[in-house]
């Protein structure tokens, strides 16, 4: 299996180290041509100035939601969740249009109101995991489904093939989440790929 990492900008290096934690091959994507072969994809966070570097590269951009259209496994957290959503609150930035959320930046403050909190992943046991500059989702469509809370607010979801954390679990990665990610990610094994 061969995970494909969004690298335009962001956390990509602790997707990468958590990938190794759970010996998963990675490549790191930067063009089309990286794509090819992928059978998972991680849009990681960052700035969210990442949507707009991934907009420059119109191409990379159209293949990337080709291959989500068309069931690729796709992990977003935080300017990933952003990308992956189809409504962003006042923002006029192009997105993926792939999750049917909508999401609003920076909705817990800025850079020192950053905190951790216990989250629960699909009923599992919950762990602490970094919110930074964390989006809010502030609704899910009814193809949607949360799979983690916080303060009975949805910070994680799901639909069909994409996963979306507000949040980092990738910081803190734990044998918990370490573990609900290759079961995340082994879905990708019936992926038929089309580049």
């Amino acid at each position: 299996m061969l995970v494909g990492i969004l690298a335009l900008q962001g956390d990509f290096f602790e997707h990468a180290r958590t990938l190794d934690l759970i010996n998963k091959d990675y490549r790191f994507i930067k063009t089309v041509d990286d794509l090819k072969d992928i059978d998972a994809i991680i849009l990681p966070g960052g700035e969210s100035t990442a949507i707009k570097i991934i907009q420059q590269n119109y191409n990379l951009f159209i293949k990337i939601k080709a291959l989500i259209d068309e069931g690729i496994p796709t992990l977003g957290t935080c300017a990933g969740a952003i990308l992956l959503s189809s409504n962003i609150i006042n923002d006029t930035t192009i997105n993926l249009n792939v999750l049917d959320i909508t999401i609003k930046r920076n909705a817990y403050g800025r850079q020192n109101e950053s905190f951790e909190a216990n989250v629960s992943i699909d009923s599992l046991p919950k762990e602490n995991y970094c919110f930074i500059r964390a989006p809010k989702i502030i609704n899910i469509g009814e193809n949607v489904t949360t799979i983690a809370t916080l303060d009975k607010s949805p910070v994680g979801v799901r639909q069909k093939n994409i996963v979306a954390f507000t949040f980092h679990p990738e910081i803190n990665a734990s044998p918990i989440y370490l573990n609900w990610l290759t079961s995340f990610l082994d879905e990708g094994k019936n992926y038929v790929r089309s580049l």
